[in-house]
């Protein structure tokens, strides 16, 4: 007889938001690409570089290597040759960002030494030939073992992630991390590997739907807890695996823990109190941590004529549960997030409502015309991810008219704005609501709701921070500098008022385009990417940095920093 596990009780309901979402979380979202009308700036730098192997030091062929600067305004990017060799040419003086990537191989930023780290800018001056931007990149390490049922059989088909703690979504927590470049589910003996992963510390989750009647209690049914390295269905006792630089390590079998599965069940209506005859109501449950989102369809049911529902088999975990109803003129959706810890939820009541709208005014902060930016356009980003829609947006849903008016239709719930491209030379100032800026902070668009009064306010003003970082010797140092606001209240995952910047081979650092404000600004040896959203690790930097006043149309006097070794 299977063994049986109950999982501690935790059943609830976390804040609704409207409209189905069915896929999950996707990456920030990259600005589009600059209109072609506008010509590329020339000059007569060039970088060259060779990329090897750090395994003995061949070359490496058809390596993509990317080119970025924010005074340049667009993406290079082209493929090493057999020799392992690239030379971008016809370069502007600028900073400028390398990029190279080659499946099987780790993706580093020039000057990158450890892994999450930052890359380190190339300063051109006008004419100047860089010769030696040179990369050796190392292979991935990969994650090999097995999973099995509770008396030991192989479990195939399950899926499998790649996990680590870290600060996402408002709390420090496990969460999926990139690698593996394709999805991971286990074969018919259990066995899986996960590969394209750097050196650090892993946990291991497997998850399957495999479901069945408990052999005491027909009526009760079972299936297996999402589980983790070591055997447990708790991710605080999770089993750690350390993996080296392209080492291939062998994870402990471990078995899968049964617990109980159950039903949520209520009733589901469109916002005139008609019941969705015949809808289906959708789950969908989500694996995401920063820039990596797995997402999987879960047990979904059809709506009955009186508008009851009941979703069954559903094993504890988190999920998006979601519903639709209407034709393309009439569309309504409704999405809410539900934890369900093992027993059963009843009388959820699911209205489904129409999209919102979003309208305002782009203005300059001193009365200044705008420049013409065909391709400006106000985006809404949803704070859960994708949302599906049966009415797709039309070709000008934000684009900024001509009288400088936007619309954006289509949004559902806690909503980021965003303004891209901007015409050369400005920049976001805020994004006025209400009293508020939303330029850091979301909007929640209600079912049906249309806001207006919106302004996006544009800037020339906005200052460089720039300085140098050296060691005690007054050397160049190659470490890290951190800026981020005074005020906790501002410690916002993601915000753009907290920024890290590598220096260059002079030790010369710059943070591009300010927003004023008093800040704190440390050195650093090491910063992993996006360790900077936990406010304990801020709270922690604020004894040993220092403070900087940011004021607008002025910019600050560059700013001498050590980097002290401990």
């Amino acid at each position: 007889m299977r063994a049986l596990l109950i999982a501690a009780s935790l059943s609830m309901l976390l804040p609704v938001s409207n409209f189905a979402q069915v896929t999950m979380t996707a990456p920030p979202q990259q600005a589009p690409p600059r209109d072609p009308s506008t010509p590329a700036v020339k000059g007569t730098g060039a970088i060259k570089g060779k990329v090897t192997a750090a395994d003995g030091g061949r070359p490496l062929r058809r390596v993509q290597i990317s080119l970025s600067s924010p005074d340049l305004g667009e993406t290079k990017t082209m493929s090493t040759n057999s020799q392992g060799v690239f030379e971008f040419t016809e370069l502007p003086a600028g900073r400028y960002m390398l990029t190279a990537s080659r499946g099987g191989y780790l993706r580093l930023a020039y000057g990158q030494r450890r892994p999450g780290e930052s890359g380190r800018p190339i300063q051109l001056t006008d004419g100047q030939k860089v010769a030696s931007a040179d990369f050796s990149l190392p292979r991935t390490a990969a994650l090999v073992g097995r999973v099995t049922d509770e008396v030991g059989d192989p479990l195939p088909g399950a899926s499998i992630f790649p996990m680590q703690w870290k600060y996402f979504r408002g709390q420090r927590r496990m969460v999926v991390v990139t690698g593996g470049g394709s999805f991971n589910r286990t074969d018919d003996s259990g066995g899986y590997r996960i590969s394209g992963l750097e050196p650090g510390e892993y946990f291991v989750m497997a998850t399957t739907r495999e479901a069945w009647n408990e052999e005491a209690n027909p009526k009760e049914r079972i299936g297996f807890l999402p589980t983790y390295s070591g055997g447990t269905h708790l991710p605080a006792s999770a089993a750690r695996v350390k993996v080296g630089l392209g080492h291939e390590v062998t994870v402990p079998d471990f078995a899968m823990v049964p617990g109980r599965v159950g039903t949520i069940s209520g009733i589901a209506t469109n916002s005139a109190g008609a019941p969705l005859a015949g809808q289906s109501i959708s789950m969908t449950q989500e694996f995401a941590g920063p820039g990596a989102s797995s997402s999987f369809g879960a047990p979904s049911t059809k709506v009955a004529p009186d508008g009851s529902f009941t979703i069954r088999n559903v094993t504890p975990g988190e999920y998006k549960l979601s519903a639709s109803s209407g034709d393309d003129a009439t569309a309504e959706g409704f999405v809410t997030t539900v934890v369900f810890g093992g027993d059963d939820i009843t009388g959820l009541h699911i209205v489904t409502s129409s999209a919102g709208t979003i309208r305002g005014r782009v203005v300059s902060d001193n009365g200044e015309a705008i420049p013409t930016e065909p391709r400006m356009r106000v985006s809404a980003r949803p704070m859960l991810g994708p949302r599906p829609f049966t009415r797709a947006p039309s070709a000008d849903n934000g684009r900024v008219q001509d009288d400088m008016t936007f619309e954006v239709a289509n949004v559902f719930g806690p909503t980021t704005l965003g303004v891209l491209p901007l015409p050369t030379g400005w920049a976001l100032k805020s994004i006025d609501y209400d009293l508020r800026d939303l330029a850091d902070k979301p909007i929640d668009v209600q079912g049906g709701q249309s806001i207006t009064g919106v302004t996006v306010v544009l800037t020339k003003g906005l200052p460089d921070v720039q300085g140098t970082l050296l060691d005690a010797a007054g050397s160049p140092a190659p470490g890290t500098v951190l800026l981020f606001p005074d005020d906790p209240d501002k410690w916002i995952e993601e915000s753009r008022l907290t920024r890290v910047a590598r220096p260059d081979d002079t030790g010369r650092f710059m943070f591009h385009k300010t927003v004023p404000g008093s800040y704190y600004i440390v050195a650093l040896d090491y910063v992993q990417t996006g360790e900077w959203n936990d406010p304990a690790y801020l709270e922690g930097l604020r004894a040993q940095a220092r403070r900087l006043s940011v004021t607008e149309g002025t910019a600050p006097a560059a700013v001498a920093l050590t980097l002290k070794r401990d």
